[in-house]
């Protein structure tokens, strides 16, 4: 993946204090209606990221109902960001 490539070298040529990296995901709901959350496709996007060499500065997760604390800081956990910029954007009644 190139683009991932060409973000990696771009925070390193301006430093990382003047990158921002802002990760969007979608956690799922898993089953019937109100089933649990299923924050693994985030926090595999995240390792994959790690991977190429980016760590996110935030994480925002997109989801249909606000996740739990508990959600929030096991995404934080396993993606290495910090609880606090993990953020929860769900959805609203028109």
């Amino acid at each position: 993946m190139v683009f991932l490539e060409a973000l990696r070298q771009f925070e390193f040529r301006v430093g990382r204090d003047n990158f921002c990296h802002v990760h969007v995901s979608l956690v799922t709901v898993v089953g019937a209606v109100g089933g649990t959350k299923n924050q693994n496709q985030t926090q595999q996007s995240i390792r994959n990221l790690r991977t190429a060499g980016l760590l996110p500065h935030m994480v925002v997760c997109r989801s249909k109902d606000p996740l739990t604390r508990a959600i929030r800081e096991k995404i934080s956990l396993f993606g290495m960001v910090p609880s606090n910029m993990v953020f929860s954007v769900h959805d609203t009644r028109a």
